[in-house]
């Protein structure tokens, strides 16, 4: 049966929302890495899906809820919030809330309910049942022509395409290699981006969605077009941290200076971001609110600043406070 470029569309972008895209995730954490805005830092101390949980209430009563949370950032309990102690409750709130959207997503992928996902409830629920056959009749053999794709075959391609990077990702999140997934081998799955022994698609994805000429590296408007906004060509901030990654592309980022990113250039870019960004995070909002600059933060001080905290991703507070008040 042959697949209408309006489906395929379609089913392409149910396809690319239902797990993380790789490359959505670095743009973002490159964008807030830069921007430091109020909104980044809110999503960075309270979670990402409860950044806004503050944005109605009251100084008085948000001062109060966020005096109440401290202590369970203090790990130490000495009264002072360090970097370390912050960089690990931010990365805590990154893990919480992918675990919960894994939890969210798996039901709808567990078709017969017995906690585990294998790759043929996969690829049968996310593209259809008949895309099991397609794909192994392509690794019995990749030059194989099917007359009634010829109207569409770029299509088909296409869409091929998803399902044999999505199935490179699934045994790499397969680490038992019993060909299905327990939920934290889904978590893996869908947020490769926050595991380390995913890094092989982490790269591997990044270099495919940024190499728009397959030339197996990244030129410097290769990347820069991955960060450029459609909708916000004449805004004057998105302007300003897009020349902030050009430069960090020239100095940082291609260490040979070949105007390039290789596969080695690259790794060394995306592997130690998600500890870098937590950590980043965590210094800036020491930063803003360490008032006698000690390079602490002690509970008053952070109260004082509560504008600081309440919106950024280091805390899920509006979960968290439900469950602690």
């Amino acid at each position: 049966m042959l697949i209408t470029k309006t489906l395929l569309a379609t089913l392409l972008i149910s396809l690319i929302t239902a797990k993380s895209s790789v490359i959505d995730s670095i743009v973002e954490k490159e964008k807030q890495h830069f921007e430091h805005s109020a909104d980044s830092d809110h999503e960075a101390f309270l979670g990402r899906d409860h950044g806004h949980d503050f944005d109605d209430l009251s100084e008085e009563e948000s001062k109060a809820r966020l005096a109440a949370l401290l202590p369970r950032v203090d790990q130490d309990g000495d009264g002072d919030i360090d970097t370390e102690e912050l960089t690990k409750w931010i990365k805590a709130q990154i893990m919480d809330y992918i675990k919960r959207d894994a939890q969210q997503a798996l039901p709808q992928e567990d078709t017969d309910k017995d906690g585990v996902i294998t790759w043929e409830e996969y690829v049968t629920n996310t593209f259809g049942e008949q895309y099991l056959q397609k794909l192994a009749e392509e690794e019995n053999d990749d030059d194989d022509d099917d007359d009634d794709d010829d109207d569409h075959p770029d299509d088909e391609d296409s869409y091929m395409r998803y399902v044999k990077r999505d199935k490179v990702r699934f045994d790499l999140a397969d680490v038992d290699d019993d060909n299905k997934l327990t939920f934290d081998e889904f978590t893996a799955f869908l947020h490769p981006e926050e595991f380390p022994h995913m890094s092989e698609v982490v790269i591997a994805e990044t270099m495919e969605d940024m190499d728009e000429n397959d030339d197996g590296k990244i030129s410097l408007a290769e990347y820069v077009g991955e960060f450029m906004d459609e909708d916000d060509d004449d805004d004057d901030d998105d302007q300003d941290w897009i020349e902030k990654e050009k430069e960090s592309f020239k100095e940082i980022k291609d260490k040979d200076n070949d105007g390039y990113l290789d596969k080695d250039e690259l790794a060394a870019w995306l592997i130690p971001s998600e500890v870098n960004y937590s950590e980043d995070e965590a210094k800036h909002l020491i930063e803003k609110a360490d008032t006698n600059n000690d390079g602490v933060l002690s509970y008053e001080e952070a109260v004082e600043h509560y504008s600081i905290f309440v919106g950024s991703q280091a805390t899920d507070y509006g979960r968290i406070l439900h469950e602690e008040l």
